[in-house]
């Protein structure tokens, strides 16, 4: 009977060992937004537009319908880059994030899915995945930062937005899931022509 005792309570703690060499690992690793990619409104994309004129004619009346409904959806992805620079792998089975623009928060968001990072400097890409309504953002000074970026992602500002994450990551432990102690942030400053 004791032999049948100890083997679950030691798949138990070689669990908790794996789980606990993860959450060491992960400590370890470095966070940096990656790449921007795919900014659209109304579902056009933006990335190759600089001027009005950039835009067709049913483009111009996709956008200005969405606004008299009062909304102007607006996508983007981020790309978070993972680097393990530790001798373990690093895990987690979920990251929360929060996307803020020049300190004005934008969107928020779950990735509901385990990513591992191998060990001795090895990456991992998380795809940050973004939908805002920029009617939301147009009180105060918001609409001139949500500009400011706008004119940013197609490359015609002079002055720069600063684009930060704040990323709770989360482990499965014992069935359970664990959170990161609190949020850290992640933050890139970007200009026209990056």
């Amino acid at each position: 009977m004791r032999k049948l005792l100890f083997f679950p309570i030691f798949l138990l703690l070689l669990n908790s060992c794996s789980v606990l060499s993860e959450l060491t690992a992960l400590k370890k690793c470095e966070f940096r937004l990656y790449s921007i990619q795919d900014p659209a409104v109304c579902g056009i994309e933006m990335s190759d537009r600089s001027t009005l004129s950039d835009f067709t004619f049913l483009e111009g009346q996709l956008i200005a319908a969405n606004l008299l409904r009062g909304t102007l959806p607006f996508d983007i992805t981020i790309n978070m880059e993972v680097r393990n620079p530790g001798t373990t792998t690093a895990a987690v089975n979920s990251i929360e994030w929060v996307a803020y623009i020049d300190d004005l928060e934008v969107a928020s968001g779950l990735v509901d899915r385990r990513i591992e990072v191998a060990p001795s400097g090895g990456l991992a890409i998380v795809p940050l995945k973004i939908h805002a309504d920029l009617i939301d953002y147009m009180e105060g000074d918001n609409p001139k930062t949500m500009m400011n970026f706008a004119l940013n992602l197609v490359g015609t500002s002079d002055q720069p937005s600063n684009l930060s994450m704040k990323i709770k990551p989360s482990l499965l432990v014992g069935g359970k899931i664990v959170q990161y102690p609190g949020f850290f942030t992640v933050s890139h400053e970007f200009s026209s022509g990056e």
